[in-house]
């Protein structure tokens, strides 16, 4: 007969005061970073779209799926190719060539910065039409399985 030998209970430790105090305003000061009109604007494009495609759906117009789901495609790969992938950050000036000049350089980081801030243009949009997408599939695949 093997022996089992008895699990060690898990230690928690509440945090100190000082932790707690700390992580409050760390949150707090997230939250004075958020940007709240940027969020609304958001809110509001997906709440139209969401309304408007499923009254599109309600009166059986049949081109609304696709044209949602092909537009959710296009202005991802449109954001990835414009953005030159998913970075946030502008190409430092050591990342690039040593032969180039340091016109060349200058020009190629400035092209870039424009290229990110049309980036996230794009991805205002972007966000909203993917989750009404991502609404549309869990209305489709997920929540007939909990019907019965």
């Amino acid at each position: 007969m093997s022996k089992k030998k008895p699990k060690k209970k898990k230690r928690y430790s509440a945090a100190t005061p000082e932790e707690y105090n700390a992580a409050k305003a760390e949150v707090k000061g997230a939250l004075k970073q958020f940007n709240w009109r940027l969020a609304g604007e958001m809110l509001a494009i997906f709440a139209v779209l969401c309304i408007a495609y499923y009254l599109l759906l309600q009166n059986r117009v049949y081109w609304a799926s696709p044209v949602l789901y092909t537009a959710a495609a296009v202005l991802f790969l449109v954001f990835f190719f414009v953005n030159r992938g998913f970075s946030r950050d502008v190409v430092p000036r050591e990342a690039l060539p040593d032969d180039w000049t340091e016109e060349r350089k200058t020009q190629y980081i400035e092209e870039d910065r424009t290229r990110k801030e049309f980036a996230r243009k794009i991805m205002v949009v972007m966000v909203p039409v993917l989750l009404v997408v991502a609404v549309d599939m869990l209305s489709l695949f997920v929540l007939p399985l909990f019907v019965v």
